[in-house]
């Protein structure tokens, strides 16, 4: 699982926080392969972690990224491969369409995209309670999907 975003923009941070959130609950340490799991940061530039999602020869990518989606603050959806190209806002440096296109061929691996609906994205430190408790949901909701 790849979270991306930045934490000098607020709700922008939610993929990141997301990991952190996963982390904690999973017993696991950012960067490092569990048996199952590996659970990477991938900040403003996610593409710069292409070769530690090969290595760990996902069968299944998730990347968790803030998303306009015209819903709630901290409201959760899968988006379609597609979705990805449309997103109201990206401050990633490659596109992830494109990540998400290299990343499956190299792995073989299937894709799935969630977006966590900001409140803010304006410059700033820390997350609005919204943002953070959607992303402690999701959190929530994976780790007993892992422990199935």
């Amino acid at each position: 699982m790849i979270g991306v975003g930045s934490e000098l923009c607020r709700d922008d941070e939610a993929g990141l926080y997301l990991v952190d959130c996963l982390a904690k609950h999973a017993g696991l340490t950012v960067g490092e392969a569990g048996e199952r799991l590996l659970l990477v940061k991938g900040g403003p530039a996610p593409e710069n972690f292409t070769g530690v999602i090969k290595a760990f020869e996902p069968d299944l990518l998730l990347v968790v990224d803030a998303a306009y989606l015209e819903l709630p603050a901290g409201s959760i959806q899968i988006l379609p491969e597609e979705r990805a190209a449309g997103l109201s806002f990206s401050t990633h440096m490659l596109p992830l369409p494109m990540m998400l296109a290299y990343l499956k061929l190299e792995c073989a691996c299937e894709t799935c995209l969630v977006g966590i609906q900001p409140a803010t994205t304006e410059q700033g430190l820390g997350m609005t309670k919204r943002v953070q408790e959607g992303a402690e949901l999701l959190a929530n909701i994976l780790v007993e999907a892992l422990n199935e």
